[in-house]
């Protein structure tokens, strides 16, 4: 998080980002998808082999190429971890995230009405969950601090904030 966001007498509270295990859920659909797609035309190709209509691909290679399709899927997700940077600040909560198009969300703790624990079933497995927040105003949740290694001891450190700053 760059310090020229920090405005005045406001102080870091919370520098975080997503637990490691980000970088191997993150992309999980896509890299099944690329294992079902590999094993389908694998299937297709020693069909034709069966049938004479030509060698097209060889096993290996289609492993192999499946293999470098998924190294490259878990290298751009490394990206997209090293991105994710979530702030709490002690008057607001920032999430910055994005390689090559960058976002900044940002709300005043004072905007903010309710933070929830989310744990999908993948986060439960490896112990993460995700924290999002809503603003007053809004029917859905306008931020998200994915796979947080402990998502409830950063909404405690969260709600705390908010109380403060609504009495102050």
């Amino acid at each position: 998080m760059r310090r020229d966001v920090i405005q005045g007498d406001e102080e870091i509270v919370l520098i975080t980002r997503p637990s490691a295990w980000f970088v191997v859920l993150y992309p999980l659909k896509m890299i099944l998808l690329i294992i079902v797609i590999a094993i389908l035309v694998g299937v297709v190709c020693s069909m034709l082999n069966v049938t004479g209509l030509g060698g097209l691909m060889a096993w290996s290679t289609i492993w192999l190429l499946a293999a470098l399709t998924i190294v490259l899927v878990l290298g751009w997700s490394l990206l997209e971890w090293r991105f994710h940077v979530y702030t709490l600040t002690t008057r607001r909560v920032l999430t910055s995230t994005g390689v090559v198009r960058r976002t900044l969300y940002e709300t005043s703790l004072v905007h903010l009405r309710q933070t929830m624990v989310h744990v999908s079933i993948g986060e439960r497995c490896v112990g993460v969950g995700s924290l999002l927040f809503a603003t007053a105003g809004t029917a859905y949740y306008d931020t998200v601090w994915s796979m947080l290694s402990d998502p409830s001891a950063v909404q405690q450190k969260v709600q705390n904030l908010s109380r403060r700053s609504e009495r102050s």
